[in-house]
């Protein structure tokens, strides 16, 4: 299992370890919600509110995974505003997997604090 979660920089970014919990907690709360909403957002159809749900993934998940996957998410956002909707929907389509993944490493991070 490929380790998605790189808490590097989070690290860097909080003075302690109650900190660190914080900002894991609200990362698990706002994947989750971004999942739901870009899910919704490409199974009807709203570019706007898919768009709006990759902005505010690119803007907390760099800070919670390794650069590489981080500019993925990064780059899936600003080409969703100059390429077809189903190009971004079916780019964002193969990072759902890697996105659970994510998510599931989190929760095991949160259950370990």
């Amino acid at each position: 299992m490929s380790l998605l979660l790189d808490l590097t920089r989070a690290n860097e970014f909080a003075q302690e370890s109650e900190q660190l919990h914080q900002l894991l907690v609200t990362f698990e709360h706002s994947l989750a919600q971004e999942l739901l909403e870009l899910e919704s957002a490409f199974t009807n159809g709203n570019k706007q509110k898919a768009e709006h749900a990759l902005h505010a993934l690119k803007g907390f998940l760099p800070m919670f995974t390794g650069e590489s996957f981080g500019r993925l998410i990064i780059d899936l956002y600003a080409n969703s505003r100059q390429q077809p909707f189903e190009v971004t929907k079916s780019q964002f389509t193969t990072l759902v997997p890697n996105l659970e993944l994510l998510l599931s490493q989190v929760r095991s991070s949160l259950n370990a604090l």
